[in-house]
């Protein structure tokens, strides 16, 4: 019997004209099945939230394990423009040697 289908057993029971009929035994079986119910609507909750609770860890692995891929990513990207600000540099000086060069050549020339 499900839960809802109990409480609707005990407000029909409770709510027969002849309610002040029912004996002490029927009252604890009544009693007994309410917190059946309650237990296993409970433990029904508690399993859900575990569930909740797993389903959510595995999702901060994930992301967790996205966000250091994109701080790899970064890093990488940092160091790629670094080392293309240093071949920059590299290729603006070779310009700087060719002239002092043809100045010396000159230089000597005259």
């Amino acid at each position: 019997m499900t839960v809802g289908e109990l409480l609707q057993t005990v407000e029909r029971r409770l709510e027969e004209p002849d309610v002040d009929g029912l004996s002490v035994t029927d009252l604890v079986h009544l009693e007994n099945q309410l917190q059946s119910a309650l237990m296993q609507a409970r433990s029904r909750k508690t399993h859900l939230m575990v569930e909740y609770i797993k389903s959510l860890q595995e999702k901060e692995k994930l992301l967790r394990e996205e966000n250091k891929l994109l701080e790899d990513r970064i890093a990488m990207m940092k160091k790629n423009r670094e080392v293309n600000g240093m071949a920059s540099d590299f290729t603006n000086l070779a310009p700087v040697r060719m002239i002092c060069g043809q100045q010396r050549a000159m230089l000597n020339f005259l």
